[in-house]
């Protein structure tokens, strides 16, 4: 479209494009805040390791015993590090990225 028709359309969408691209970093920036104090601290519990992980607590509890994922025990109670987790899982890498990560160790 050309013409005031076409120049103000073109405006109106230039205008609603960036009413939305602030809108979405406001909501980037609140669910961050919320993220950060939900998720202050590194460690975790089992139920919150096993939802991190995306696996069944019973399988975590396999997974410690037999000593095949980082964690540590705390008067009975299981700890997960974060940063040990996403290290152990990157042990898994397949494709393309796993071979990056095997020649940055090296």
């Amino acid at each position: 479209m050309s013409g005031p028709v076409g120049d103000e359309l073109s405006r109106l969408l230039d205008e609603l494009a960036e009413r939305i691209a602030r809108r979405i970093l406001q909501l980037e920036r609140e669910q961050g805040s919320a993220n950060q104090e939900e998720d202050g601290s590194p460690w975790m519990a089992i139920e919150r390791a096993a939802a991190y992980l995306d696996l069944r607590k019973q399988r975590l509890y396999r997974l410690t015993a037999s000593g095949e994922i980082p964690h540590y025990k705390q008067e009975g109670r299981l700890l997960f590090h974060r940063g040990e987790l996403d290290a152990w899982l990157r042990r898994f890498g397949e494709g393309e990225r796993g071979r990056l990560g095997e020649e940055e160790a090296s």
